[in-house]
């Protein structure tokens, strides 16, 4: 995910327009993103934030002693984004499987093109083919910070989707964080089924 795109998340973050067809449904570790343009609903990771501010969600953490501050991810913090392909400027949008997406999302941002691996979604999600890539990506911010992402894109009900975590390069917290993603990304289940 380029620099400027995920800016452009974060700054929806805080500004949620009215027309957006994504909603945030139950509580505690119950809560949903529901999504009524892509017809599926997602966890939402418990302690997090989450806006409805798009049709599909971006979920958002930072500890108690930090706070974004524009396209800064804080110490302990960070940042999952769940993007439709078609809503991702310069893409093809026919023709193109997981794998060819991950190669050019990737080549964009990553220093070199990382492995790209399977990966699998339990079989009520109805994602059958899936990939999933990590790699570090300069943030050009003043600490000269690197950011790891870890990516993740499939096809679902006959679109392409994918879901990116950002946290500090060399987080202590990284497991943790990254294993609380794959939960929340493997949660996807259409909306006739949760």
């Amino acid at each position: 995910m380029s620099l400027t795109l995920r800016s452009i998340f974060l700054v929806v973050l805080f500004t949620a327009t009215a027309t957006s067809e994504g909603r945030v449904e139950g509580l505690g570790v119950a809560r949903r993103f529901i999504s009524q343009k892509y017809m599926f609903s997602m966890a939402v990771p418990v302690g997090w934030g989450v806006s409805t501010g798009l049709d599909t969600p971006v979920f958002f953490y930072a500890p108690s002693s930090g706070r974004f501050v524009q396209d800064s991810i804080p110490p302990g913090g960070a940042v999952i984004t769940v993007e439709s392909h078609d809503t991702v400027s310069g893409q093809r949008k026919s023709g193109t499987t997981p794998e060819a997406w991950a190669r050019v999302d990737t080549r964009a941002v990553a220093s070199s093109v990382p492995s790209i691996e399977p990966f699998e979604f339990p079989k009520e999600s109805e994602i059958s083919h899936a990939v999933i890539c990590s790699y570090d990506e300069p943030t050009f911010s003043p600490a000269e910070r690197k950011q790891h992402s870890v990516a993740i894109f499939w096809a679902f009900s006959q679109r392409m989707f994918s879901a990116h975590l950002n946290y500090n390069a060399g987080d202590p917290n990284a497991t943790a964080l990254e294993n609380v993603f794959l939960q929340i990304v493997r949660s996807v289940r259409p909306l006739k089924k949760h």
